[in-house]
């Protein structure tokens, strides 16, 4: 997957863009908060399970 797509589906989950970082952008969900880095190439999958759990969908 890769952070678009990663970004649709927790926009779709109520996450908003809290702020930008240097290399990533931060969603927030009430107390939730997750990392997405700016790069166009696939999440790692050890990475992308760690993003689903942070966001509360996994």
């Amino acid at each position: 997957m890769r952070p678009q797509e990663f970004v649709k589906l927790i926009k779709k989950n109520g996450f908003t863009l809290d702020h930008h970082g240097t290399n990533h952008d931060f969603y927030k969900n009430g107390s939730a908060i997750v990392m997405v880095e700016r790069h166009n190439k696939e999440i790692h999958p050890k990475t992308l399970g760690r993003m689903m759990k942070d966001a509360g969908l996994k």
